[in-house]
């Protein structure tokens, strides 16, 4: 007992200093004439934890607000005012940035003071230069398991250029936001040597993911190999930029590129092994536990299994883990093996049915409502399958997420449906669905003699169907 006293103790002191530690970095400021009294802060830590962090302030009668954040790497992070104004700021552990703005003029009207906002001052005036345009009219392409994005000027020149044009067209690009970044840095001496860094990755990496657009994601044909070259421009393993989102989805884009310029095997494996062969460090670790992530959300776990316990043993770097592992831990929730969640509901004749009552039955239970065509489909197959399996040895549930019951009765019966039919309230926010992660219809999950889900077919058919369920009786 002392001993696990002496341990608690020797956590909570480390978490305690943990906090202390990154709870270090301060933005104050002054909002005239604020009418809206509350402004909020986003930071972006989702390449650590796969979600972004929310901070809130109130506006006091002085029209003056204080955030204490945790920052343990250098960021960008977004500070929003009202519904619709916000400005990018750029913070490092430490920092104190002063500002003071007018609520009608929100972004426009930003003064930063201090020493320490030379950082904020260079960058607001490279952002009044070369403005983001808005996510909603960037063009998106989808080439092997990822998202490229570009922006609409960018998008227009990937149609009408040549590979040659298009490479001087964003060499010139880029070297211009270079020119103004070092105009910048003569106008703000006082800018750290790590903003500096970050606000040309932020033009480098951009360079180099529209150059991807171009090349691999736009789905151009003729590019010749040499187009990529421009890669050997840009370092692909900076453990001081991985807070950076424009060299994390590089890094991304580019692992993509790789694996699908001579794919072998599967995507996310690929590209897994590929991240630790080629990069190292912290950015390995991101990409690796990215790949993971999105890997375990895609395919069934057991073909992502090796590589995750490959990377959570080897991996030196822990912070960079999380949205692995929790992916990790939702899908081994629903894995081949583990435990069905129980349901205790009452079916169209008013019987109590539980998921409980089939112990020692192969039970196939399927997710449907009237209006998808495709769940109408799978349940006529069903029906073919059911007749030709042992009537006592196999059960069918079919589980409604109609939105009126009325209206599930009436379609089950006049479609004559066969098997045990289910209505769930609440439709896809029902509590079954939400314990079998349905996100989607049709789905639907096969569970063996023990009450553990099963693996199910690749392509479900008839014939498909038929042998896995037989094969567990």
């Amino acid at each position: 007992m002392y001993k696990l006293m002496i341990f608690l103790c020797v956590v909570l002191i480390s978490q305690s200093a943990f906090a202390q530690q990154e709870s270090n970095t301060q933005i104050t400021g002054t909002v005239r004439g604020a009418v809206w009294k509350n402004i909020t802060l986003k930071t972006d830590d989702s390449y650590k934890n796969s979600s972004q962090s929310t901070f809130d302030a109130r506006i006091n009668e002085q029209d003056e607000f204080t955030f204490l954040i945790p920052v343990s790497e250098p960021q960008f992070v977004a500070l929003m005012y009202g519904p619709n104004a916000w400005v990018r700021l750029y913070v490092e552990p430490g920092d104190h940035v002063k500002l003071d703005t007018d609520a009608k003029n929100f972004d426009r009207s930003m003064h930063f003071h201090g020493s320490e906002g030379a950082n904020n001052r260079a960058f607001h005036a490279y952002m009044k230069q070369y403005p983001e345009e808005s996510k909603f009219k960037r063009k998106q392409y989808k080439q092997g398991t990822l998202w490229y994005e570009v922006p609409s000027q960018i998008y227009g020149k990937i149609f009408l250029m040549s590979p040659e044009n298009f490479t001087s067209y964003m060499q010139t690009y880029k070297q211009n936001r270079l020119n103004a970044v070092e105009s910048y840095m003569q106008s703000f001496p006082d800018a750290s040597p790590m903003f500096v860094k970050h606000l040309r990755a932020n033009v480098e990496y951009e360079w180099g993911t529209y150059m991807l657009a171009y090349g691999y994601a736009s789905g151009k044909e003729n590019v010749p190999p040499e187009f990529f070259d421009f890669v050997h421009e840009l370092s692909l393993s900076d453990d001081e930029l991985v807070s950076n989102p424009t060299y994390r989805e590089f890094i991304k884009g580019w692992l993509n590129y790789r694996f699908f310029a001579t794919p072998e095997g599967d995507a996310y494996l690929g590209q897994y092994d590929i991240a630790k062969q080629e990069l190292y460090g912290k950015t390995q670790a991101f990409a690796q536990a990215n790949i993971l992530e999105r890997g375990l959300k895609d395919r069934q776990l057991h073909i992502m299994l090796d590589r995750y316990n490959d990377f959570v043993k080897t991996t030196n770097y822990t912070e960079y883990t999380a949205p692995a592992t929790e992916m990790f831990q939702q899908k081994n929730k629903y894995a081949i093996g583990s435990p069905a969640p129980s349901f205790t509901m009452t079916d169209i004749d008013g019987k109590v049915v539980s998921l409980q009552d089939f112990i020692g039955k192969v039970v196939y239970v399927d997710f449907w409502a009237t209006w998808c065509r495709p769940c109408i489909s799978k349940i006529s197959m069903t029906k073919t399958v059911q007749q030709r399996l042992p009537y006592n040895d196999v059960v069918f549930i079919h589980i409604s997420l109609e939105q009126t019951a009325d209206r599930w009765r009436e379609s089950v019966r006049f479609r004559n449906m066969s098997g045990i039919h289910l209505f769930a309230e609440g439709g896809i926010d029902s509590e079954v669905a939400k314990a079998f992660n349905v996100k989607a219809m049709p789905e639907y999950f096969i569970i063996d003699k023990n009450g553990n889900f099963a693996k199910k077919p690749a392509k479900a058919s008839v014939l498909t169907l038929q042998d896995s369920l037989a094969k567990l009786l």
